[in-house]
């Protein structure tokens, strides 16, 4: 079969699965491992799945941060009971060479043999994550662990339990902003409500839900895949584009500017990593964009000062990487291309302004960005330059967090009203209507 045939199948969600994997994972969940590891310009990895193996741990020994919001299902697969005592399946990374031997230490230090045990299948990502899937229950979420080996251009990747316990500190955060705020309308967030630690050697076990995918007939299509030569061409043109980069401006790059600007509005928060493996395009079960995007890896990310004060969060900010906490600015960014290679249907040339530019690209980002956060908040931030610059792959402008505009967010946000503009239009919508 083709690469681009795969790519079709992937896309069109025929023939996706054979009868000998249809029973360890959802058809979204597959399309998704699919389009991770083979529509990925910059490595290609296996889709078929893999017995995850893992070490049992007594759950005393551990660090554990579980949100009570947590699914049942992932919490009962696990953690189990053994003899009366609970213990947690601690996976292990099929690629590590590593990173598992400091595990295995740590048990035997405790006079506990390492033994390995099988439970989950897993799938790849693109990434150092794994898919793992409980056989019994169908429980299927991503794991993220430690690994000296994975797929793209980052490689050695330790999951510290640093890193961890600020992954669940700002997680539950933005849970908690999300209750206090009007319902979401650019984009939709994945969760990461368990994690677990060895605090004696830095290391953690990170879980994501993906539980809103399973049995939706969406398809979440990685940010990377979108500018895949084949697929990106292929989806747009299933949706009547033969100009994939003007498809794509319109239906991945602008609706990122929007859920970003909402993604602040809400949180406070921009991304330091910006590029497409921290976002998913959300395709319906007709394949066609709903203009809202996936985003993923809250720890990747630069926090205003001035917010976290405004809501009464300065413990957030406290226990943030230092350098990521950003006094009287903050610095919005996008690296669409960031570590990927460019399609053909993509200018990268600088300083151009033909309408398929990458350049053109990053001035609609921050048009759009503009445009929504003053909707969304009834505020237009000031910026600090009077256009974005670009630096490699990455397009970026700062704005002010210090002046009379800001301080209006600010005022609003203290009051969980920065997003009251959104109320005020859906309540003159309903009154017109009536």
């Amino acid at each position: 079969m083709s690469f681009l045939k795969a790519a079709k199948m992937v896309f069109l969600y025929s023939s996706l699965l054979s009868s000998s994997v249809a029973w360890a994972i959802s058809k979204e969940m597959h399309a998704l491992v699919r389009m991770e590891t083979h529509s990925n310009a910059v490595a290609t990895r296996e889709s078929e799945f893999v017995r995850l193996e893992h070490y049992e741990i007594p759950l005393k020994l551990l660090e554990a941060d579980v949100a009570l919001r947590s699914n049942p299902g992932f919490v009962n697969s696990l953690i189990f009971e053994k003899n009366g005592e609970k213990y947690v399946r601690w996976v292990i990374n099929p690629e590590d060479t590593k990173w598992h031997k400091e595990v295995e230490s740590f048990l035997q230090s405790h006079g506990i043999k390492p033994e390995k045990k099988t439970h989950f299948v897993g799938y790849m990502t693109a990434s150092r994550s794994y898919i793992a899937v409980d056989p019994k229950s169908g429980a299927e979420f991503s794991v993220k662990v430690s690994t000296d080996r994975t797929g793209g251009n980052w490689r050695d990747k330790k999951q510290t339990w640093d890193d961890g316990k600020q992954i669940r500190l700002m997680t539950d955060f933005v849970n908690d902003q999300l209750r206090k705020q009007p319902q979401l309308e650019n984009i939709v967030l994945l969760d990461e409500p368990m994690a677990f630690g060895i605090k004696s050697i830095d290391q953690a076990m990170i879980i994501r839900s993906y539980e809103d995918l399973k049995a939706s007939g969406k398809r979440y299509v990685p940010g990377f895949s979108i500018m895949h030569e084949e697929l990106g061409r292929e989806i747009a043109k299933a949706n009547g584009s033969s100009d994939p980069a003007a498809f794509w401006n319109e239906h991945y790059n602008k609706p990122l500017a929007r859920a970003i600007a909402e993604f602040f509005a809400l949180t406070g928060m921009t991304y330091d990593s910006p590029h497409s493996q921290n976002f998913l395009v959300e395709l319906d079960a007709k394949n066609r964009p709903t203009g809202k995007i996936v985003l993923r890896d809250f720890g990747d990310t630069y926090i205003a000062e001035e917010f976290f004060k405004a809501v009464n969060r300065t413990d957030i900010s406290t226990a943030w990487e230092k350098d990521n906490v950003l006094q009287k600015r903050i610095s919005v960014a996008i690296g669409i291309l960031h570590g990927n290679q460019a399609p053909s249907w993509m200018d990268v040339t600088h300083d151009t302004k033909a309408a398929n530019s990458y350049d053109q690209w990053g001035r609609d980002f921050f048009n759009e960005f503009d445009k929504e956060f003053k909707r969304q908040t009834g505020i237009e931030l000031t910026g600090n330059s009077p256009a974005p610059s670009r630096n490699g792959m990455y397009i970026m402008r700062s704005y002010r967090m210090d002046d009379a505009n800001a301080k209006k967010f600010l005022e609003l946000s203290s009051q969980n009203r920065q997003r009251s503009q959104l109320l005020i239009r859906s309540c003159g919508r309903a009154l017109f209507a009536g």
